[in-house]
Formats: C-alpha cells, structure tokens, sequence
C-alpha cells in the first residue's frame, strides 16, 4: 500500500470491528479519542495544523505510535506509525497516518529496539523516581484493551494490579531503589479490559541515563497469559495422568482374580494413556482370547479373537517378543503390516498402542491394544511408564494364576478332609456349615464329623486345628480320620479324645487341636468332652444357654491329658449347636458377647429347619471380624411321631 493512500481514510474503512494488527488497533485508539458525534470543527490551536489538501485537517499531537511491518516488493519495512483524529470535509471523522521517515541515528536506534520489543509481544516502561512519574514507552501497553498514555505516579499502577500482587510488586520495587537487587523478574497480573487479568512477566533494573541525568527504573513486560495457561494445562494432565497410574498400578497389585485384572485393564488403562479404548488379549493354547471395553468396536475384538499367536500381525507380535508395537497412524500400520489390513477394516481408530504383558522370555502371557481417535504420537515418559504398567500387569496375571491354581488344590485338598455328605440318622435332624479363612489359601484346619454308630446313637464332633492353610489342612484330616476310627472302636468322648491325644504326640505333629466331641443316644442322653474347645449351646423348652462345663487341654500338647465327661440330655425338638471360635470370638467381639450372640440368633429361629439354623448361625461370624475358619454342626431331636 502506498502511504499516500493512508491519509484521509474513514476510520470506519481503516478500523473495522474485531482484532486486527497494529495499524487497526493504532487507528482504534484514534477512533476513541474522537467519537463520531456530534460532528465537530477544525481544531486548531492545540496544536500544528496542517491541511491535506482533501479538505481535511489534523490537529494536535499523534494519538500513539506502533510499530508495523510493512511489505515493499519482496522485503518487509519496518516503520513507526503515528496517526491523528481529524475531520473530514463532511465533518465525519477520519484518520491520517503517517509512517516516519528519520533515519537519523539515533532514531533508527530507538526505533529498532521499541519495534522490536513491541513485535516480541513485550510493552517498554520507565519509571523516574525522583519525580514518581510511570510512563509506558509510546503507549505501548495494551494488555488492558486500550493504550495507556501519558506520564502518572506509580501508585496509579500498582493500584490496578491483582489484589494479591501489588504487594510483592511494590517490594520489588523498593528493594530496586535501595539497591538490594539490581535485576528483578516478577510475574503479576493486570487487568484485562474485561473484568478478567492477564499474566504478565517483566524485567526490570535501575540505571542513571547519563552520568548527569536522573536515575530511572526501566524494564520490559511481556503477556504470559497464553503460555502460563499451556503451562497449567500440561500440569493438569500429567497430574491426571500420574493420578489415573497410581490407581491403575494400585489395582493391579490388589487385583486377586483374573476378573479383577481384567476390570482394571478395560476401565483404567486407556484412561490413564489418553487413549479411547481397550481390549485385553490372553493367550490360551497358543492362540489369543479377546475381550474388550468401551471405545472398542466389536468388529475389531473379531478379527483379534482366537489368532493363532504365530500370526503374522502387530498385536501376536507384540506378545511373542514382548516388545510394545507403537503404530502413530493409519498410513504408518499400513506400511508396517502389509498383510494384516483386516484390523483397520475393522475399526476406525487412527491408532494404535500394542503392550505385551511383561513375563519371562519365551512365556508369553497376553497383552493389551490401546486405540486412539486421532494420530498418537508416544512420548519418553509413556513409553517408561507403559513399560512399568506392563511388569506390574505380568506380575499380576502369572500371581493370579499361581494362586488360582494353588486355590484350586487347597480347595480340593479341604472338600475331601470334610464328609462329603452327612449321614441320615433315625430320630436327628442334622446340618453343618464351613467357611475358610477369609485370607490365605481358604483352607484350614476347622473339621467337624458325624458318625452314625451301630446302637442307632450318633457321634457328633468338631475340632479347630491350630492355623488356617496347607498344613493345618493336612493335620486336620489325620486328626479327624484317627478320631472316626477310634470312635468306630469305642464311641466313649474321652476314651476318643485321649487316644487321638496320643497319637498326636506319637506322630510329632507340628501344632495341636481343639475338639468338642458329643455322643448322643436315641433316648435323648447326651455324653460330652472338651479338648480346650469352646462350649457348645443348647436350645431347650426353658431357653437358650452355653452351659460351663470342664475339659481337658488342646490335643497334641501334653501326654497323660485326661478330659472329663459332661452328662445331659436333648428332649424331642431340642437342639444342641457345636461351634467353632471364629464364629463367637474376634477383634471385634469377645468370647462372652459372642457366645451370647449365638444364643439370641438359636433362640430366635429355633422352630426353623436345622439348614436354617446352621446359616443364621454363620452369619454370627460378621460380628466378630476374625480372619479365621468358622464353623458349625447343629443337632436337633425329632419330635415324636
């Protein structure tokens, strides 16, 4: 543009509504020193006055100054635009705007290094101290929504910024002036215009202009707003990144079952890596089986499920060597797997993050597929952090298995120390119950046992052997097979317990047992010994009690330990509850309040089937919160026919 074709614009072709460079924003300010109503006449006076020769005069001093680039042929020109209000032969306001053409030395320094500044986004200030006058260099400041002209005290400044800064800028400030600094950089916050702030960073130091001038503190601010905001914005996510691995981390050190594992891979993996969706792949027999979340088309969980894990594609890759498949594109797998295209017809994800579990080498496990929507380009630290992600989930998944297996075998190991069945015995009415440990294997050493004798009596007996996994299992069952034989032999509770006492020692058995054995006849008479087992209940016509009654020390402790026999008797439609510890004595409860917990629950079902009686009576074991076996036999008399 000539800038001849400058001079005389309507501001309303030179300064449209919006934002534009620095010629609209200069000729903008024009425009608000010079409102479009009422027409006003030729000011003169203020001024030099000098006509255009379009019938137009400019007035007074340049509203502003601002640097602009302009174009001339093939190089660009930096120049110093200044621009007045006028009035136009009609009397609607215009504009005229001059491009300065010194080329002095001086003011091509001064020009180069306020136009530069300007075009690096900073505003040029001075502050004279000894007259407490701010000024910004040519009205350079803009961060507000207008310039800021003339010279004003510094307090008109500080008293603009964010309530929360102007002290420490102030501080700065004075620790300036007093030359405890010689450089200061400080980020505060300004308004904006529009009833918001700007950040704002500046530099700043004292200096004497000349060895006779006056001192003055000038420096240069510089509009972070855009970069600080990033800056926020790239700490919230990896704030939420890092948040969503710790909980993807936690979960897959908690995970206990393959289902667990497999609820934490679908729901927090693609979270956590910014991506849209997952689907998890075990191997099985030397092929893949799929499963997937949400994000995943289903079309694409096909074409994945049941590939032989040779196959010549990304993901049985991925597995086999244990190394990730990162593919950032469409294009980029199309060129890598020629022969594997049945994938993107599957699915509309731009790309692709394939993580193998990490495991021992040449153990594959499975892995995982991560999709994006857009193209996804890996960064160091998700490259570092997948491959963490990956070890815990291989650590998880070989844990799982290991323990689902050994689960599996202590669960076998306790289905067959237990009866398999209980036996129908002519005038009874019996049930038993048995939970494991709630930690551990799930298996331990509570038992009990329901001998059918050839009298028609019943030999009824629960035990506790001391802890809860693999050897107290192993314990369990010989204690509980030697006392069926014995009791076979000679049904006599203590003669029972005495042997198996014996035998325990005999054998060098590594921990000892509890036991409550009870005989009972068809008449109703009820014989008893204890081995340090706690008492058993009974549900009479008069109430509900855990009588006291003697005993002897656990098996397998001392030779020669004797267990004193208790005489009673169960009436038709009695009932009689042989229990465990783990269901009446826990953190949370003592042995007396469990006890008569376990009381109130028979009291108040002891018209309900003896099935029902055994459950209630198991559901006492909340109470207690006892990381333990627990477990019970109820016995209930017939009623007569």
């Amino acid at each position: 543009m000539d800038p001849a074709e400058l001079v005389g614009l309507p501001l309303s072709a030179l300064a449209p509504s919006g934002h534009a460079g620095p010629l609209s924003r200069l000729l903008l300010d024009v425009a608000l020193s010079h409102p479009a109503a009422p027409p006003a006449p030729p000011v003169t006076g203020t001024g030099p006055v000098t006509s255009t020769g379009t019938g137009t005069t400019v007035a007074g001093p340049p509203v502003t100054r601002s640097p602009l680039v302009l174009r001339s042929g093939d190089e660009a020109v930096l120049c110093l635009v200044s621009a007045w209000a006028v009035d136009g032969p009609d009397g609607r306001p215009a504009a005229v705007v001059e491009l300065e053409q010194s080329s002095s030395a001086d003011s091509a320094s001064w020009a180069m290094l306020h136009a530069m500044a300007a075009l690096r986004g900073e505003s040029v200030w001075a502050y004279d101290e000894e007259h407490d006058r701010f000024w910004w260099v040519e009205n350079s400041l803009e961060y507000n929504g207008h310039h800021s002209a003339g010279e004003f005290p510094l307090r008109n400044v500080l008293d603009q910024l964010h309530p929360d800064d102007a002290a420490h800028v102030e501080d700065a400030f004075w620790a300036l002036r007093r030359g405890e600094r010689e450089v200061v950089n400080i980020c505060f916050r300004y308004p904006d215009g529009e009833g918001g702030y700007r950040s704002l960073h500046s530099v700043s130091r004292i200096m004497r202009i000349g060895f006779d001038g006056t001192r003055r503190i000038v420096g240069s601010t510089a509009d972070r707003t855009d970069a600080d905001e990033h800056e926020r914005a790239v700490a919230r996510e990896h704030s939420r990144q890092s948040r969503l691995v710790r909980e993807l981390a936690a979960a897959f050190v908690g995970a206990k079952t393959e289902e667990e594992l497999t609820d934490a891979i679908l729901h927090k993996v693609a979270p956590a890596f910014a991506g849209t969706g997952t689907l998890l792949a075990f191997v099985e027999n030397e092929r893949l089986r799929v499963t997937f979340g949400e994000g995943i088309d289903p079309a694409m969980a096909r074409s994945l499920h049941g590939m032989s894990l040779d196959a010549p594609k990304p993901l049985a890759h991925a597995i086999r060597t244990g190394r990730t498949e990162v593919i950032g594109s469409r294009e980029a797998y199309r060129a890598a797997w020629p022969k594997a295209h049945g994938l993107l017809d599957a699915t509309t994800a731009e790309s692709f993050l394939m993580v193998p579990f990490a495991a021992e080498r040449g153990r594959p496990l499975g892995g995982w597929v991560i999709t994006y929507d857009t193209p996804h380009r890996t960064t160091e630290q998700e490259s570092t952090l997948l491959g963490v992600i990956a070890e815990l989930a291989g650590q998880a998944w070989e844990r799982i298995r290991l323990s689902t297996a050994r689960l599996e075998l202590a669960g076998a190991l306790q289905r067959d120390m237990l009866p398999a069945e209980l036996p129908a015995i002519r005038g009874f009415e019996i049930a038993a119950r048995y939970l494991p440990a709630n930690e551990g294997l799930e298996v331990g050493g509570d038992w009990y046992d329901v001998i059918a004798l050839p009298d028609g009596g019943v030999a009824c007996i629960i035990g506790d052997v001391q802890g809860h996994n693999i050897q107290a299992a192993a314990l369990m069952g010989q204690v509980r097979t030697a006392m069926h034989a014995y009791a076979w032999e000679d049904p006599s509770p203590d003669r029972v317990l005495e042997r198996t006492n014996e035998l325990m020692l005999q054998m060098g058995a590594a921990g000892f047992a509890t036991c409550l054995y009870a005989l009972l006849d068809p008449l109703g008479r009820v014989v008893s010994a204890r081995a340090g087992h706690v008492m058993p209940v009974v549900c009479t016509a008069t109430g509900t009690s855990a009588p006291e009654t003697p005993g002897g020390l656990p098996l397998g402790v001392q030779n020669g330990t004797t267990y004193p026999l208790t005489h009673g008797h169960l009436g038709p439609g009695e009932t009689l509850a042989l229990l465990t510890d783990g269901l009446v004595e826990g953190p949370r409860l003592s042995l007396d309040d469990g006890t008569a917990l376990v009381c109130r629950t028979l009291e108040g079902s002891r018209g309900a089937p003896v099935e029902e009686i055994a459950d209630a009576l198991m559901s006492c074991a909340g109470a207690t919160r006892h990381d333990d076996d627990r477990a019970v036999l109820v016995v209930r008399r017939a009623m007569a026919a």
